[in-house]
């Protein structure tokens, strides 16, 4: 028997992303163009030390994390019959270019891949017909199936397991070797399911055998040494003696819109099929999947145009119609079972197809669930891959993940029993973290498959030694903790947190139920779904400004918690954190908050010190309850942000920083979320800065003096006018006496940033002279752009806007022919921007009116980008006319006289880190393309397969990383 080398990583070497190193390649490739995997396992029984050993299949649980050296040994015991003590574990991975199936030895320490052909240069596998699609392996290790979608010649391969390993003198395998049957339409995915026996043990050798009792006694396991002879497996083995009941196929067929059940011991021992007989497959149950939906809903009509644009503070987002609800027929992609209950995806219609299947033989189409988009709502939503999790205690929840066919994203849905909804779930408090969609899951690229792992570390009692399973951890600081001196304690307590974070909960210790993404760009990233430690992950004593659910009491006592800054550091259905968020010099920069306190800078750049006439930027207050004791992460350390004045100095404490030089200028971060904080970025708050430049639209004025430009885009950049900021201030219950003055100060001004048109052009000719000429318009437009003529912006739409005062607009569109170059200020107001996010807003152009206003979407109502100056020093509460908040901060600026141009700036940190593993980092090549990744029951393992040349994949769950690679 020869074996191919393959790579091997140790697991010590491959650790995190960023951290991995970098292992030896071995020279010959075997594995390429990897699609799907399964698992069995193996033992070589010698029951005669003088004959070639026999092959025993087990159960997949029987195998183990157990190595050897040789991938011969199986270490016999001759004292017990010659019985393998250490069974091997083989992967078995489709090769979808060349029709095979390569056989991988897990248990050896050399990481061997098995060449079937020694006769050939190239690595030879199991041949198994073109294109195939999907392989599963039958629980017991007796036989895999592999559907091949072949074209003409589509069915389902047979593989016994007692066939699949090279055997000294026996011929190497070919098509015909293996049982087959052939199927009308090109396979899909496919799942085995057992048709449970009566209460006698027997079962029914067919879905038409009738009622019990069955027709088929049990079949009790064989003696080894009854096939020592038989050195070739003539016999392909019974899945009778797996037990469990008789083993179906379940296989989808996408271009007929349905699945068909197929008995698996038929195929494997029926005369019609040995040998590669490939007669058509008897079809014991045909299902055609129903498409139902729910008659379409029409988008909501508009109100009639009853309030003058005057009158709306806010637009409705236009609604889009929800697809066209007619579909032919289902086109079945992924599956995913969970306990009696099916879910099949579908790539064609809008539907993911549920099936309650007490037995194979008996399945029921149930209501299906409805993929849709929040944000989307005219697009028809379909899938492609799924993963269910297990009901587990005590909550017995169970949620489905659905890939997007579309983008790739991940919709989540409630299957428990008691679950009414068919939609996807949407997250609480989706302004949060606008970034995300409200619905959905969406990582940095797209997901190609998905699994879900449930994983228990249990801890053990000191005094008893007693494991329990299954308890969640509780920072209570009145349950009783347990040692080694007391025999009763409160079991919560054996999974906190550490002092120096070294054990218990913690961003690597994952106890629960998670989902493993491998994305289109070779990352494997996880998804919190239940993490029995998430309690005790989160702040000492908790906030709403930490995203707690109140704000605990400043006497009662702290949690036993891990000192982290967020309530949510832990989110169902949120991507997991790869560290601690917190603010330490053990643990770095890693709470979300600044690099150094903000400056404020005048518009020659020199730095303005704080003062009594200097503005300030200050945190911000709840509006609600006592003030909680804020604070700022700096660097590495929190800084506490004074709640009240201590009279020692001049100015107003509260909301600043104070430091032994003195207050500083501050701010608060928002911590409900982390996941929020994207990146680490520069910001600028610029008095009346610029929020948008228009340089390359074709921006001109019309016979009616208003700028326009088809692609001016003026709501997408967060345009405010008079009309819409004097709205939103009556809508704010500013008294109307007021409110016109204050939109005037308040309003955006549009700056004409072009240079004239030379002196000497003949255009100075063309124009009137009472109206304007070079002289005068030099006199205006020839200085410096920054004390050039501000023209207020009455009204903005998408494509035009309308200016004042009238003589000031007619001068100007006098004064610059053809299209001009723009500027557009924010008025009395500091305009927060940074160099990745940028200008935020919610700004979208009315679907009635077309005027420009913001969004009336909660879900947007972080997007702001500008912050009305406060006259006044002192506390600012949230909701204040001149609180500010985005979102990622929040604060205010409060007194002194600004100046145009006056910035303050500040660098954020802590930008939150996703927990994944990085394949196409750790094999140093961007021509990765997973494929596949699921479970491994025997040893808790992920697999991972490549679609390109990087084979196999192993993942540990337990430390998040890289075992094995296969190649």
């Amino acid at each position: 028997m020869k074996l191919r080398a393959a790579l091997l990583a140790s697991t010590s070497a491959l650790a995190l992303a960023g951290c991995a190193a970098e292992a030896t390649p071995v020279p010959v490739e075997a594995l390429a163009q990897s699609g799907r995997s399964a698992f069995v396992c193996l033992a070589i029984d010698r029951p005669d030390p003088d004959k070639p050993g026999v092959m025993r299949s087990l159960p997949i649980t029987d195998c183990s994390y157990g190595t050897v050296e040789s991938s011969t040994d199986y270490e016999v015991d001759a004292k017990d019959g010659g019985r393998a003590t250490l069974p091997h574990l083989y992967g078995l991975v489709t090769q979808t270019t060349h029709g095979e199936v390569a056989l991988v030895d897990l248990t050896t320490e050399s990481s061997l891949i098995v060449d079937r052909d020694t006769g050939t240069p190239a690595p030879s596998f199991l041949p198994v017909g073109a294109q195939p699609v999907d392989i599963v392996a039958t629980p017991g290790g007796t036989a895999s199936f592999v559907a091949v979608a072949e074209p003409g010649r589509a069915g389902i391969y047979a593989l016994p397991s007692a066939k699949v390993l090279p055997r000294e003198g026996c011929p190497v395998p070919s098509l015909s070797s293996w049982p087959a049957c052939s199927l009308p339409s090109a396979p899909g995915e496919m799942v085995l399911l057992a048709d449970p026996p009566d209460t006698n043990g027997n079962v029914r050798s067919s879905c038409d055998a009738g009622p019990p009792p069955y027709d088929v006694e049990p079949t009790k396991p064989g003696d080894p040494g009854a096939f020592v002879d038989d050195v070739c497996a003539t016999s392909n083995g019974s899945l009778a003696m797996e037990g469990g009941g008789r083993q179906k196929l379940l296989v989808t067929l996408p271009d007929l819109g349905g699945f068909v059940v197929i008995d698996a011991q038929k195929l494997l021992e029926h005369e019609d099929y040995k040998d590669g007989g490939f007669k058509a497959c008897e079809v014991e149950r045909w299902v055609p999947l129903q498409v139902s939906l729910p008659p379409a809903v029409p988008p909501d009509e508009p109100p009639p145009e009853e309030a003058s644009p005057g009158e709306v503070s806010c637009s409705q987002p236009a609604v889009a119609a929800s697809p066209e609800q007619a579909f032919d027929k289902a086109r079945p992609a992924g599956l995913a079972l969970s306990g009696d209950r099916l879910f099949i995806a579908d790539l064609d219609a809008p539907v993911i197809h549920v099936v309650d299947l007490p037995t194979p033989c008996e399945p029921r189409e149930l209501p299906s669930l409805l993929p849709a988009s929040t944000l989307d709502p005219g697009r028809v939503v379909t899938t492609r891959r799924l993963a269910v999790s297990q009901a587990s205690p005590p909550e017995f929840n169970r949620y489905l993940y659905a890939v997007d066919a579309g983008d790739g994203s991940v919709m989540v849905f409630d299957v428990s029993d008691d679950a009414s909804g068919r939609s996807p779930l949407s997250r609480e408090n989706p302004d949060w973290n606008p970034f995300q969609p409200p619905d959905r899951i969406r990582l940095p690229a797209p997901v190609r498959d998905l699994a879900i792992v449930q994983r228990e570390v249990p801890r053990s009692l000191p005094a008893t030694g007693v494991v329990p399973r299954g308890i969640r951890c509780s920072p209570l600081p009145e349950l009783r903790t347990c040692d080694s001196s007391v025999t009763s304690c409160d079991l919560e307590t054996l999974y906190r947190t550490s002092t120096d974070r070294d054990s218990g909960a913690g961003p690597l210790k994952l106890r629960g139920t998670f989902a493993y993404m491998a994305l289109t760009n070779g990352q494997v990233a996880i998804v919190d779904i239940d993490d029995l430690d998430a309690a005790c992950r989160g702040p000492e004593r908790q906030s709403v400004r930490a995203g707690c659910d109140a704000d605990a009491s400043p006497s009662s006592p702290l949690l036993e918690t891990s000192g982290e800054a967020s309530c949510n550091v832990v989110l169902p259905h949120a991507v997991r954190s790869e560290t601690y968020i917190v603010a330490s010099d053990g643990s770095g920069q890693l709470e979300p908050g600044v690099q150094g306190l903000p400056i404020l800078y005048d518009r020659s750049g020199a730095v303005v010190p704080l003062s009594g006439e200097s503005p300030k930027m200050r945190a911000t207050f709840p509006s609600e309850g006592a003030a909680p004791d804020l604070a700022l992460a700096v660097g590495v350390q929190r800084e506490v942000i004074a709640s009240s004045d201590s009279a020692e100095s001049e100015l107003d404490e509260r909301g600043l920083v104070l430091r032994s030089g003195g207050p500083q200028h501050a701010l608060t971060m928002n911590l409900e979320d982390p996941r929020v904080h994207i990146a680490n970025e520069t910001w600028n708050v610029t008095y009346e800065g610029v929020l948008t430049s228009i340089t390359r639209a074709s921006v001109a004025f019309d016979e009616n003096l208003h700028l326009r430009g088809t692609d001016a885009r003026f709501c997408r950049r967060g345009v405010q006018s008079l009309t819409s900021v004097k709205a939103q201030l009556k809508a704010a219950g500013v008294p109307e006496d007021e409110d016109g003055t204050r939109a005037g100060q308040l309003a955006d001004f549009a700056q004409i940033t072009s240079e004239l048109p030379d002196e000497d052009a003949t255009y100075w000719k063309s124009v009137d002279p009472a109206v304007c000429s070079f002289d005068t318009c030099n006199a205006k437009y020839g200085s410096v752009i920054t004390s050039r003529p501000a023209l207020r912006i009455v009204e903005a739409y998408e494509d035009h806007l309308e200016l004042e005062p009238r003589n000031e607009v007619e001068f100007a569109a006098c004064c610059f022919a053809g299209s001009v170059q723009l500027g557009i200020r924010a008025g009395g107001q500091w305009v927060v921007r940074s160099n990745g996010a940028g200008f935020l807003h919610h700004v979208i152009a009315d679907p009635a009116g077309g005027y420009c206003r913001n969004s009336c979407d909660t879900r947007l109502s972080r997007f702001n980008g500008r912050v009305v100056h406060t006259p006044r020093d002192g506390r600012v509460t949230d909701g204040d006319v001149g609180a500010f908040i985005n979102p990622m901060f929040r604060f205010a600026v409060t007194g002194g006289v600004p100046e145009q141009d006056m910035q303050f700036r500040f660098t954020t940190q802590g930008a939150f880190t996703p927990l994944a593993l990085d394949l196409a980092d750790i094999s140093n090549t961007p021509e990765l393309q997973p494929q596949s990744i699921q479970l491994v029951p025997a040893t808790g393992q992920l697999a991972v397969t490549d679609g390109s040349v990087q084979g196999l994949f192993l993942l540990s769950s337990r430390d998040v990383a890289v075992t094995r690679r296969y190649r």
